[in-house]
């Protein structure tokens, strides 16, 4: 294979590191390999003894395994994503971190799905799981997704290696020469000639094409395991992208911590750059704002919808005593600090960057544990056994073994790898960008950029302490006026219940505030005789109400008006108020007729007069409503004559699966009357259609025959490209031939 000055000067630096294996290498070999026996010690003490010895149980029953299963894949998505993206766009600057971005993909999908046979309470039945698994179950598809994606992760590293491994074929290492065969095998007789680079060409660039919506396919599918469950935390629409966000961030941190390492111990400064860390970092920030993002409406669609089961996962999220300084941390810290770090030129460097990537990979694992634990803790049917180890999870040893044999697993195949094959290519395609140039070029920038900031700053300095002087004199003057508030009173009577409520509002800023804890006295006033009511504080909203005594009802007022007064003593910062309001009650009777098709609803009102009597109401407008979901569905008025009016119901409301409906007639904000309401209930609603019930749990065998169909579509086109790669490989040996 032709060599040219740059592919030799590349040989020559990376061959000692292939050939030899320093002091410290052999150490960390060593204390890698202690680990993961410790592992596998604790793996035979969890087999021996059963899931006892872990802190999973009957309520709990995914722990630390999961999270670390879902930790690797996930940054092993963010290496196909990153290595495919680059390479289909060319950029100029991939060269050097290309291959480690597919080394994590490949080592990380090995080691991730082994944490899910750890679950397994009985290994001896996960054959079953090939001989009688149905396509319909999401965890076949996982379990589909994963050996497709793992195939074609180990295919595209492959491609990539070959023009390395044809170098290193006609260069042999001197010791552990039983490589030399390995790398003449692997290399397919490849010898850079035309026709063999255009097929290999056309192979990686096919499989990048691939490979990148295989990562996001796979991921989603493993969200889906969750998001297509009914349990709290995890029934989510958005669970898929914001899993694949996620591990694309936390994989785009495990990247720029193995460039960093690789940098200190290979002495690769001229190879990987303060560029190579700038823009991942760049890619890092804008994927942990996104992130940020899926977040922050996950949790506020959950919070807004106020609904029990989802109320009582993020009560133990933002319980201080128990989630609440894990969640800030990986919600808060995990996005901020690396944003702060990458976007803040003083605080950018390599060292920072990558201490930016250890803060930003660790917040996502601890995202990982928020995910499993709270919700699993947060079961919708009681807990009957309340042993602390059943109502709360706590990881045991045997747990942390095997998940720090997993890491250690992970460190120690990544460097072995790194002994058999060049970290980085050493045969390169002629795009890498002259540096030296970039750094003048981002040199110059940073200067301009300084001078600019120097010839504005006066301007800038006059005009914020010209703001701040008028932003704070309002103030200073306003502060030891007190401020004067709005009380306003008003009278509800539904059914047989009357109240008044009381708002208790003020001027702040400019807008109308409601004031809560404050508290309101409410008087009716008889005879000029005032009667207590009773006093209360306002809510969040401002609002007080007073129930009101049937006895004082029946005592006929004041000529049949009856007056009530709501009043605020003040305090230091608003001063007093008060509000009154007078009203005559009224008799509300709702009756349901049908004549033929006509379907009618009559409504009596009467007032109670001066002499304690009740008489007909004349000339008062009555609105008619059907209660819904958030609000109430207007559906007619009618206007009192004679105490009686009519109202033709209409028969497209629709009801419940009965047809019932309930109507509310109203009168709104009379000056006499007040806010009065009764309500009825009646048939006469268009039927909802019969409730279908569909299963789609992980156990159900009537998955929609579509998605099935779909999904093998889908497999068979990637299998397909895969064959034809592998094809092409063969067709490229053949070539060799001649």
């Amino acid at each position: 294979m032709y060599e040219d000055e740059k592919t030799q000067q590349n040989l020559y630096a990376f061959k000692p590191q292939l050939e030899k294996m320093s002091k410290w290498g052999i150490a960390l070999i060593v204390f890698l390999l202690l680990v993961i026996g410790f592992g596998m010690y604790a793996l035979y003490i969890q087999v021996a003894d059963g899931h006892i010895v872990t802190g999973m149980r009957d309520n709990v029953v995914w722990g630390l395994y999961i999270v670390n299963f879902i930790f690797f894949i996930g940054i092993s998505y963010a290496g196909a994503l990153i290595s495919g993206i680059l390479h289909l766009l060319r950029v100029p600057w991939r060269t050097p971190i290309i291959r480690m971005a597919e080394m994590i993909t490949v080592i990380s999908t090995m080691i991730g799905p082994a944490y899910i046979l750890l679950c397994i309470g009985r290994l001896d039945r996960l054959p079953n799981l090939v001989l009688f698994g149905r396509i319909q179950s999401p965890i076949i598809w996982d379990v589909i997704a994963i050996t497709t994606y793992l195939s074609g992760s180990i295919i595209f590293l492959y491609l990539a290696m070959i023009r390395d491994l044809a170098i290193l074929r006609d260069n042999p290492v001197k010791n552990a020469r039983w490589r030399n065969p390995i790398y003449r095998f692997l290399a397919v007789r490849y010898k850079d000639t035309t026709k063999q680079k255009e097929l290999l060409n056309v192979s990686t660039d096919l499989l990048s094409i691939v490979i990148i919506p295989l990562a996001i396919l796979v991921h989603s599918v493993l969200a889906w395991i969750f998001g297509m469950t009914l349990r709290p935390g995890w029934h989510s629409t958005i669970f898929a992208p914001y899993f694949v966000i996620a591990a694309v961030y936390s994989g785009t941190g495990v990247l720029i911590i193995v460039m960093w390492v690789f940098r200190k111990i290979y002495h690769l400064e001229s190879q990987i750059t303060k560029i190579h860390f700038n823009y991942l970092g760049i890619i890092m920030i804008v994927l942990g704002a996104m992130y940020g993002y899926f977040t922050f409406s996950e949790y506020l669609t959950s919070w807004y919808g106020s609904i029990k089961w989802d109320m009582e996962v993020l009560y133990r999220l933002f319980n201080p005593s128990e989630y609440w300084h894990l969640f800030v941390f990986a919600v808060f810290f995990g996005v901020l600090v690396p944003i702060i770090i990458v976007t803040v030129p003083r605080f950018r460097n390599i060292n920072s960057i990558a201490f930016a990537a250890c803060i930003a990979v660790l917040a996502l694992w601890v995202k990982r544990y928020l995910i499993i634990i709270p919700t699993l803790e947060t079961p919708m049917l009681p807990i009957h056994d309340l042993r602390p180890e059943y109502v709360h999870y706590s990881a045991t040893w045997v747990e942390w073994a095997l998940t720090f044999a997993g890491i250690a697993l992970f460190i120690l195949l990544f460097y072995l790898f790194s002994k058999f094959i060049p970290i980085i290519p050493v045969v390169r395609s002629g795009e890498e960008k002259d540096y030296s140039r970039l750094r003048k070029i981002v040199f110059e920038k940073q200067m301009k950029t300084v001078i600019k900031q120097h010839k504005k700053s006066d301007i800038a300095s006059t005009i914020v302490l010209i703001l701040l002087m008028l932003g704070t004199t309002p103030a200073i003057m306003a502060q030891d006026e007190k401020i004067e508030p709005v009380l306003n009173l008003a009278y509800f009577h539904a059914d047989s219940v009357h109240k008044i409520t009381a708002t208790l509002r003020a001027k702040i800023e400019g807008r109308y505030r409601p004031l809560p804890d404050m508290e309101i006295n409410s008087t009716v006033i008889q005879g000029g005789k005032k009667t207590t009511l009773g006093s209360a504080l306002t809510n969040e909203k401002g609002k007080v109400s007073f129930t009101i005594p049937e006895e004082i009802i029946t005592t006929g007022g004041d000529k049949g008006i009856y007056s009530f007064e709501a009043s605020f003593s003040g305090n230091d910062l608003y001063t007093a108020a008060s509000a009154g309001t007078a009203m005559k009650p009224l008799r509300m009777e709702m009756s349901f007729f049908q004549k033929e098709e006509e379907k009618m609803v009559n409504l009596k009102v009467d007032e109670l007069g001066a002499d304690n009597q009740w008489s007909p109401v004349e000339n008062l407008d009555v609105v008619f409503y059907v209660p819904r979901t958030f609000s109430l569905l207007k559906v007619g008025q009618a206007s009192i004559e004679n105490g009686s009016a009519s109202f033709e119901f209409p028969t497209s409301v629709p009801g419940n699966q009965l047809g019932y409906v309930t109507l509310v007639a109203k009168v709104e904000e009379h000056e006499q009357y007040g806010n009065a309401e009764v309500s009825g209930t009646i048939n006469w609603g268009k039927p909802l259609p019969p409730l279908k019930v569909v299963k789609r749990g992980l156990g159900d065998t009537d998955a929609p025959l579509w998605m099935v169909y779909t999904l093998i579509v889908l497999l068979s086109l990637v299998w397909f490209h895969y064959m034809y790669v592998i094809f092409t490989v063969f067709r490229i040996r053949h070539l060799g031939k001649s």
